[in-house]
């Protein structure tokens, strides 16, 4: 069988979206944490929110991150996918919502 990338993207993707769920679950309990010790009177700056546990605006970099990287490759492997099997720039760049030169800088090397 054939190398697949547009699957490998898509397995990277999953991937990459069940860390974001994982950490996201990490996120809603240290925010009920962080509600917990707000409605007990304890100070923002008290609470250590730099180190104990996960970060809230670590979470949201890490997430973004995450899921940019992998979202670029499924959009390469499926651009060149799709070129491969003789669409235009034009027609990658109508199914994806993007301008031509965008498709073009996804199919170069």
């Amino acid at each position: 069988m054939e190398h697949d990338d547009v699957g490998t993207a898509l397995d990277e993707l999953a991937a990459a979206a069940q860390a974001n769920i994982d950490e996201w679950t990490a996120v809603l309990a240290r925010i009920a944490q962080v509600r917990e010790l707000r409605e007990q009177g304890t100070p923002y700056v008290e609470m250590k929110i730099e180190t104990d546990g996960p970060t809230i605006i670590g979470a949201l970099s890490r997430n973004q991150e995450r899921l940019t990287l992998a979202g670029a490759h499924v959009r390469r492997a499926l651009a060149r996918e799709l070129s491969s099997a003789g669409w235009s720039q034009a027609q990658i760049a109508q199914a994806f919502g993007v301008s031509r030169q965008r498709v073009a800088a996804l199919l170069s090397p």
